[in-house]
C-alpha cells in the first residue's frame, strides 16, 4: 500500500483569492490596513491563527483574536467563492486512486473548512483529510500523519508528501518520508530549494509518475 499526502491550499487548490478576501473583511471591520493577494500569499502555511497575528502586525497584536474569529466567520460562508483545483489536479487524483494508492490530505487549515472543500472538489478522491481542531496540532508536527500511518499499517518507505511550502518540507522531514514540493503553488522553486526541497514537480503528472515509479 502506498500513501500519498498532500497539502490542501496552494498544492491542490488555489484558495488565494478567498483567503484574501477573508482577511481582508476582518482588516476592515477592525479599521486596519487591507492586503493584497501577494501579501496574503507570503502569510499563509502555518494556519489561519498565525495567518491573522500577521495581518494584524505586531503594533496591534491584542486584536489578532477578534481577527481571527471574524475572518473565520467570513471564510466559512465564502470560502468556496473563488477557490478551484489546479490545472490537473483532479486527473492526478484519479490516476493515483486508479493506481492502488490512498490519498490524504493535511493542511493547516480548519478541519471544517478542510473536510467541505475536499467534498465539494474532489469527491470520492481524497480518504482522508487532517486539518486544524481544537488540539491545535498543526504542521509541522507530524503527529496526525503518524497516527494515520499506524492505523494504514504503512511505513515511512511507501509514504510521499507533497505540498508547496517551506512548512511542508519541514513535516516530510519530520516524518522521514520523501516529499515533492510543487512549483505551481504559494512559493516558488527557488524558495523551496533553498529551505531544503530536493525532488520539484512543475506539473501533477509528474507527481504521478514519481508516486507509481516507488
Amino acid at each position: 500500500m502506498k500513501l500519498t499526502v498532500f497539502d490542501l491550499d496552494g498544492t491542490l487548490l488555489n484558495t488565494l483569492q478567498d483567503l484574501t478576501d477573508s482577511v481582508n473583511f476582518a482588516m476592515d471591520e477592525l479599521g486596519l490596513n487591507r492586503y493584497t493577494c501577494d501579501q496574503v500569499r507570503m502569510m499563509i502555511g502555518n494556519g489561519v491563527a498565525k495567518l491573522m497575528e500577521r495581518a494584524v502586525t505586531q503594533n496591534r497584536i491584542e486584536l489578532k483574536d477578534k481577527a481571527l474569529i471574524l475572518q473565520r466567520s467570513f471564510y466559512s460562508q465564502h470560502n468556496g467563492d473563488n477557490t478551484y483545483p489546479y490545472y490537473g489536479i483532479c486527473d492526478m487524483l484519479c490516476r493515483l486512486k486508479q493506481g492502488g494508492c490512498v490519498v490524504a490530505v493535511h493542511t493547516n487549515k480548519d478541519e471544517g473548512a478542510a473536510r467541505s472543500l475536499c467534498s465539494n472538489h474532489f469527491n470520492g478522491l481524497i480518504d482522508y483529510v487532517c486539518g486544524t481542531t481544537s488540539d491545535s496540532l498543526t504542521k509541522p508536527n507530524p503527529a496526525k500523519v503518524q497516527q494515520l500511518m499506524t492505523g494504514l499499517g504503512v511505513g515511512v518507505n511507501d509514504v510521499v508528501y507533497c505540498g508547496d511550502s517551506d512548512v511542508d518540507i519541514a513535516t516530510a522531514k519530520n516524518l522521514g518520508v520523501k516529499c515533492i514540493s510543487v512549483t505551481w503553488g504559494y512559493r516558488d522553486g527557488k524558495f523551496l530549494q533553498d529551505c531544503g526541497a530536493t525532488l520539484l514537480a512543475d506539473s501533477p503528472q509528474q507527481i504521478v509518475e514519481f508516486v507509481l515509479k516507488m
